[in-house]
């Protein structure tokens, strides 16, 4: 596996989280008042997670592992192989399932909900990311 092939996808990751970092200073009420900070916040998450679920699938593939049937799969079958820890698996899961809420309920996610992942859930797709790099860098 080569860092090279999925650079654009690694990159996207630590520039969303930097963005979102001034999402995360607001107080609520401050951040509902303005559509363009719900729709800035979910583009950020929804593109996030879609590149950790990408950069999974790339070492899936890399590996010759199983084709994944779904985003979610991705996470079980690097979870199979010991790649993943078995115990965060849920929070991935989680983490995934919101994504697909942003993706397919658009006009159904629970701005509470949102405010807390900002506040409270980065520490997810951050730890998830620096995971899927050292599976890279140890497989060459």
């Amino acid at each position: 596996m080569r860092k090279e092939d999925i650079q654009s996808k690694l990159d996207i990751i630590p520039e969303n989280l930097e963005k979102i970092k001034i999402l995360q200073t607001m107080d609520y009420e401050e951040f509902i008042s303005d559509f363009r900070n719900i729709d800035s916040a979910l583009h950020r998450l929804q593109t996030s997670i879609q590149a950790l679920v990408d950069i999974g699938g790339y070492i899936i593939a890399s590996l010759g592992l199983r084709t994944p049937g779904s985003s979610g799969e991705v996470i079980d079958i690097l979870v199979e192989h010991g790649l993943l820890n078995k115990e965060r698996r849920d929070q991935y899961i989680a983490m995934i399932q919101f994504r697909n809420r942003i993706v397919h309920f658009y006009n159904n996610v629970d701005l509470k909900i949102l405010y807390q992942i900002l506040q409270e859930e980065l520490v997810d797709i951050k730890e998830l990311y620096q995971r899927l790099i050292l599976i890279i860098e140890k497989n060459p």
